[in-house]
């Protein structure tokens, strides 16, 4: 026996391998009934419906991260992320109104067909608004801009003037990053992106300027000053990282972010804003920053003071440089991913960790709610 299954572009097909999948999925459809086979082709049919990785898990997240930070992904042009979104859509609009516990099955290869759009589109269109994010402001440019901003900074000799200015250029685009992809559930007008750029951009390089400048000056032995100045180039990172972001968001501290339910058919609803919801998705935000950072400005520095000793390099010079960068480079690639993955994009809580106007929310039926969730950003 065949059975009809739906290609992406609408056409109909009879595939011997859906009519057996059908003896034992629902197949495109929660209605139609499944029955018992011996036969289980999980192999062969995917439900696009769900996550391709368990993003409940860290090593979903990494897997997901991994995908969707890829600065492969920017080689893509315009007409093909174009077409990329249309892929999703066209799929995404024949998926069942009940996600909870309606599938969609494909043959593997239209699944992978579906992902590899899906991870375009993760990667360049911010999910609350659906607009492309400006290609180098997005998660996959954080290493390639990074390096260009770090190749400055490395230059020999830097004066004041020179050292500012890096600082400077590195801060405006962590502004950019961080606006970019924060949750945009509470908008900022124009005034309001401005001053919070001039906060976050002169907060940031007069902490990292200032402990840079700052610490080597200090009256004390030389044993606390050699562990302060080691220490200075993490501590100014973090700290101009973490005013950085509270600057940009600072809007989400305020005035909150959008909190939501899911029905049992699994669809978001609004149920109010909450400044709880977005301090704590600031917090997150700031700590996967720190933690990008912490292997960026410990293990490059120790590897090329290896390299330096075994007179693999020399102490100095263009050579040294760029090593150091591909150092830098790696570093960033490797620990991005998991830095982020730290905590879920869409967190998780119980309403009564919120503000008491969430503390009663019930379901149609009365029963109490006991999680809702919101988007953290990245």
């Amino acid at each position: 026996m065949t059975t009809s299954a739906i290609s992406p572009g609408g056409a109909v097909e009879s595939t011997p391998l859906l009519s057996v999948a059908r003896q034992r999925y629902a197949i495109h459809s929660p209605s139609e009934a499944s029955t018992t086979s011996e036969y289980t082709p999980q192999a062969d049919l995917v439900d696009i419906t769900k996550d391709r990785y368990d993003l409940s898990t860290f090593k979903g997240r990494l897997l997901h991260f991994a995908s969707v930070t890829s600065p492969l992904t920017l080689l893509a042009s315009n007409a093909e992320l174009k077409a990329a979104q249309e892929t999703v859509a066209s799929y995404e609009a024949k998926f069942p109104a009940n996600r909870t516990t309606g599938t969609y099955l494909v043959p593997r290869s239209e699944a992978e067909r579906y992902w590899k759009a899906k991870q375009l589109v993760d990667s360049s269109v911010h999910p609350d608004t659906g607009e492309v994010i400006l290609l180098p402001f997005r998660m996959a440019a954080f290493v390639p801009t990074n390096l260009l901003v770090v190749g400055g900074m490395l230059m020999p000799n830097p004066s004041l003037a020179g050292i500012v200015f890096w600082q400077w250029v590195n801060q405006s685009l962590n502004v950019a990053v961080n606006y970019s992809n924060a949750n945009k559930s509470v908008p900022m007008n124009m005034k309001e992106v401005g001053l919070a750029y001039a906060a976050a951009t002169t907060s940031a390089v007069g902490i990292a300027v200032g402990m840079s400048r700052g610490v080597p000056k200090l009256r004390v032995s030389p044993g606390v000053k050699g562990v302060l100045t080691s220490l200075v180039p993490f501590v100014s990172v973090a700290s101009a990282g973490i005013v950085n972001i509270s600057c940009m968001r600072w809007k989400e501290i305020k005035d909150g972010v959008g909190v939501y339910i899911r029905d049992a058919e699994g669809n978001r609803h609004h149920v109010g804003d909450s400044s709880k919801a977005g301090q704590r998705a600031v917090a997150m935000t700031a700590a996967s920053r720190v933690l990008t950072n912490i292997p960026t400005l410990i293990l490059p520095p120790l590897a090329l003071k290896f390299l330096q000793r075994a007179r693999v390099i020399p102490a100095s010079g263009a050579l040294t440089r760029a090593v150091d960068l591909t150092l830098i480079g790696t570093s960033l690639l490797v620990f991005l991913p998991p830095a982020i993955a730290t905590f879920p994009q869409v967190a998780k809580t119980s309403p009564q960790t919120l503000e008491p106007k969430f503390h009663h929310l019930t379901d149609p039926q009365g029963n109490p709610i006991t999680q809702v969730e919101f988007n953290k950003g990245l």
